[in-house]
C-alpha cells in the first residue's frame, strides 16, 4: 500500500506547476515505477496506465528547457525499452503521447536533443513489428510519421545520428516482407496484407523517394573527393552501398525504383563522363569511375542491368532523366518542417498505379538505342597504366562470373612479348583466370613464346651479374609454392591497396615471364602444379635442433633457423626442456633486409618483395648483432645459385614437364 501511495503523491507533485525544479526527480521515480509495475506489481503500472502518465511526461516537455527535455526523451525512451509484459508494452506504444513526442517542434539547433530525439526514435522502431504496425501508420493518409522523421536526419552531420537513421529506415522498410509462417487467424493475415500493401505504395510515392534520392546525391558528393586510398572514405561508401544492398535484398518491390535510380543517377552519369566524354552531374577520374562501377557490382544485386552497358548491343536510355537537371542540394543540414500528411493525402490518390506504370514502362523498352559504351568501354584495354587495367579486367571477371561473354581476344592480346611485361603479378593472374576454359589458339602461341624467353632467362642468369633478376630470387617463394588448384578456385577481390602504384615492375621482368609461363603451362599444358606444404607455420610448434643452421640470440629460449635450403628465414622460441620451438616470425630469406638500432634486429622487406609485410623487431645482444646480420646475408647470396638451380629443375628441355612438390 505505502508503494501506491508514494506513486500517487509523485502523480499530485507531477501536477503542480509551482514544482518545476523538482519535475526531473518526479519523472526519473515514476520511469522507475513504470518497471516496477510492470516486473513485480501490476496494480502500480494500472494505476500509471489510467492516470495517464505520458501524457503528463508530454505535458511536461512542451514547456521544458533544453536540459529537462533530453531527461524526459531518456527516461521515456528507458520505459519503452525495458518494458516486457506484452499488454504493458502495447498500451505504451499505442498510447496517443507517444505521437505527440514524435511530432513535437524541438530545437534541433542543439546537437544533444538531436542526438537523443533519434535515438528515442530508434528505441521505438525497434519495438513495431507486423501485429503493431497499424498503431504508427495511419491507413487514411497513408502516412508514417516516426519513418518520416527519421529519414529526416540522412543528410544530418554526425555520423552516428545519419547511421542511426539509416537503420531506422531500413528496419522498418523491412517490415514490407513477406513474414515467417506463423499461426495467425485468416482475418489478421488480410488485415496485414491491406496495410502492407499501402505501406510500400508510401515507400514508392514521390515524397518518400526523395529518401532515395538523398543517398544517391551523398555518394555523388562521396565519389567527387574520393580518395583512392583512404580506408575510411571507402567504408562509408561501402556502408551507403550495403543500405540499397539490404533495401534491394529485403524489399523487392522496391528493386525496379531502386535499379532505375541507381542506374540513371550513378551509373550512366558516370560512363557519360569517362566513355563518351560528356559533361554530367559529378566528375570523376578513370580509377576512381572504374572502382566504383566494380563496387556496384559486386556490392549490390545489379549485376545484370549494369553489365548491359558493357555487353548488349542496345540498352534502354530514359530521356526524361537523362535531360532532366536536377538542382545541388544544400551543403548545410536543415531540419524539415512541412506538412506531411497534406502533402502524402494529395499525392496519395494520384499514385495509387505507380509500381504498374513503372513496370509498363520497363518491359515496353521503348527507349532502345544502339549501345554507346561498348565499344568505347574496349578501347580502354589500350591502356598500359596498370590501375586502370586491373579495375577493368575485375569488372570483366565479374560479367564472366556471371555467364557474360569476355572479349578474351582483346585480353590475350595485353600479353605482347614483344614488349617488357609491366604489369604487376594480380594483373596477370586476373588475365589467367578471364581465359580459362577459353580454347585460343593465341594461347598456345604465347605458350611456345616463353618457353624460349624462360631458356633465355636461365641462360642468362648464369653469365651475368645476379643482381639484375633480384626480382626472381626475391620473390621465388611465389613460384615455388603455386598451386594451380588453389588458383582456379580463388575469387579475387579488388582492394584499394591493389591499386597503388608498384614502383618496382621494371625489375620484376624475369619474375612476371617465368611467373606468366608457369600460368599458362597449367591453363595450355593441363599440368598440374601443386604447392609445398611449408614447415613454418606461425605459433606452430617445430623440431629446433634438425634445422639447417641455428642462431642463438639474447637467451638461451630464442634463435634464428636459417633454412637455405626452403629458404626460410625462422625465428622460433625453445620450449622448457624440449627439443622443440615455437614459430614466431617465418618470411621467404631473399626478401629480407636487415638493419639495427642499439640491441634490436629489425627484419624489413625488400622493397622489390611483392608479398610485402610489416618490419619485425627482435631483441639481441648488441655485440653479436652484426655477425647475425652477416650471416643471414651469406645465406642469401648462396641461395642465389640455389634458386638457379631449381628453376633449371623447373623447366626441363627434353620432356617440357613441371616436377610436381
Amino acid at each position: 500500500m505505502k508503494v501506491i501511495q508514494d506513486v500517487k503523491k509523485l502523480h499530485q507533485e507531477l501536477q503542480k506547476p509551482e514544482k518545476s525544479h523538482k519535475y526531473k526527480q518526479i519523472i526519473e521515480e515514476l520511469s522507475e515505477y513504470f518497471l516496477f509495475g510492470d516486473h513485480q506489481k501490476e496494480e502500480i503500472f494500472d494505476y500509471l496506465a489510467e492516470q495517464n502518465i505520458l501524457s503528463l511526461f508530454y505535458q511536461k516537455l512542451k514547456s521544458a528547457n533544453h536540459q529537462l527535455t533530453i531527461f524526459i526523451i531518456e527516461r521515456t525512451s528507458m520505459v519503452i525499452t525495458n518494458l516486457q509484459n506484452p499488454l504493458n508494452i502495447n498500451y505504451v506504444l499505442s498510447n496517443p503521447a507517444l505521437h505527440d513526442f514524435i511530432n513535437h517542434n524541438y530545437d534541433f539547433n542543439n546537437p544533444e536533443i538531436v542526438d537523443y530525439y533519434v535515438n528515442f526514435l530508434k528505441t521505438i522502431a525497434i519495438r513495431i513489428n507486423r501485429e503493431n504496425f497499424y498503431l504508427y501508420f495511419n491507413q487514411r493518409y497513408c502516412t508514417f510519421p516516426l519513418l518520416w522523421q527519421a529519414q529526416k536526419f540522412i543528410d544530418y552531420p554526425d555520423e552516428l545520428v545519419k547511421n542511426t537513421s539509416q537503420n531506422i529506415v531500413l528496419s522498418l522498410s523491412k517490415l514490407s516482407s513477406e513474414p515467417k509462417k506463423e499461426k495467425q487467424t485468416e482475418s489478421v493475415i488480410v488485415n496485414q496484407n491491406k496495410i502492407m500493401v499501402q505501406f510500400k505504395l508510401y515507400l514508392t510515392s514521390s515524397p518518400f523517394k526523395q529518401v532515395y534520392n538523398k543517398y544517391i546525391f551523398q555518394i555523388q558528393q562521396m565519389l567527387e573527393s574520393f580518395n583512392i586510398d583512404s580506408k575510411d572514405q571507402l567504408d562509408k561508401l561501402e556502408d551507403v552501398l550495403m543500405f540499397f544492398n539490404d533495401l534491394l535484398t529485403e524489399c523487392p518491390f522496391l528493386s525496379t525504383l531502386l535499379e532505375k535510380l541507381i542506374l540513371d543517377k550513378l551509373i550512366q552519369p558516370i560512363l557519360d563522363s569517362l566513355l563518351l566524354g560528356r559533361k554530367t552531374s559529378f566528375t570523376l577520374g578513370y580509377e576512381v569511375g572504374l572502382f566504383t562501377i566494380y563496387l556496384f557490382l559486386t556490392k549490390l544485386p545489379l549485376v545484370y542491368p549494369i553489365m548491359s552497358y558493357f555487353c548488349e548491343d542496345q540498352i534502354f536510355i530514359d530521356e526524361a532523366i537523362q535531360n532532366q537537371k536536377e538542382a545541388k542540394q544544400q551543403q548545410q543540414w536543415i531540419y524539415d518542417t512541412k506538412n506531411v500528411e497534406l502533402e502524402f493525402q494529395h499525392i496519395f490518390y494520384k499514385e495509387l498505379e505507380v509500381n504498374q506504370e513503372m513496370k509498363e514502362v520497363k518491359n515496353k523498352k521503348t527507349n532502345l538505342i544502339v549501345n554507346p559504351y561498348r565499344n568505347h568501354f574496349l578501347e580502354l584495354l589500350r591502356s598500359k597504366h596498370n590501375t586502370i587495367l586491373h579495375l577493368y579486367l575485375s569488372i570483366w571477371f565479374v560479367a564472366k562470373q556471371n555467364n557474360y561473354q569476355i572479349p578474351s581476344m582483346q585480353i590475350i592480346n595485353l600479353l605482347n612479348l614483344k614488349e617488357e611485361i609491366v604489369y604487376s603479378k594480380k594483373l596477370l593472374e586476373l588475365i589467367i583466370l578471364l581465359t580459362i576454359n577459353e580454347d585460343l589458339k593465341e594461347l598456345k602461341q604465347l605458350y611456345q613464346q616463353l618457353k624460349n624467353k624462360v631458356v633465355s632467362i636461365i641462360q642468362n642468369l648464369k653469365v651475368t651479374n645476379k643482381k639484375q633478376s633480384e626480382g626472381l630470387f626475391v620473390n621465388w617463394d611465389i613460384i615455388e609454392n603455386f598451386d594451380w588448384d588453389i588458383f582456379t578456385n580463388s575469387q579475387p577481390a579488388l582492394k584499394l591497396e591493389d591499386l597503388k602504384p608498384y614502383n618496382h615492375n621494371n625489375k620484376l621482368s624475369d619474375f612476371n615471364y617465368v611467373y606468366l609461363w608457369i600460368l599458362l603451362k597449367c591453363s595450355v599444358k593441363n599440368y598440374q602444379k601443386k604447392g609445398i606444404k611449408n614447415l613454418y607455420k606461425i605459433n606452430k610448434e617445430i623440431e629446433v635442433y634438425q634445422a639447417c643452421e641455428l642462431i642463438q640470440l639474447a637467451n638461451q629460449q630464442n634463435y634464428l633457423i636459417l633454412d637455405v635450403n626452403s629458404g626460410y628465414l625462422i625465428h622460433t622460441v625453445l620450449q622448457k626442456n624440449s627439443q622443440s620451438g615455437i614459430v614466431k616470425f617465418v618470411q621467404p630469406l631473399k626478401a629480407i633486409e636487415c638493419s639495427f638500432m642499439e640491441d634490436v634486429l629489425i627484419l624489413e622487406c625488400n622493397n622489390l618483395c611483392i608479398n610485402q609485410f610489416q618490419p619485425y623487431h627482435l631483441k639481441i645482444q648488441s655485440d653479436v648483432i652484426t655477425s647475425v646480420i652477416d650471416r643471414i646475408y651469406q645465406a642469401q647470396q648462396s641461395m642465389s645459385q640455389l634458386i638457379i638451380n631449381k628453376l633449371e629443375a623447373l623447366y626441363d628441355e627434353k620432356t617440357d614437364f613441371f616436377l610436381i612438390n
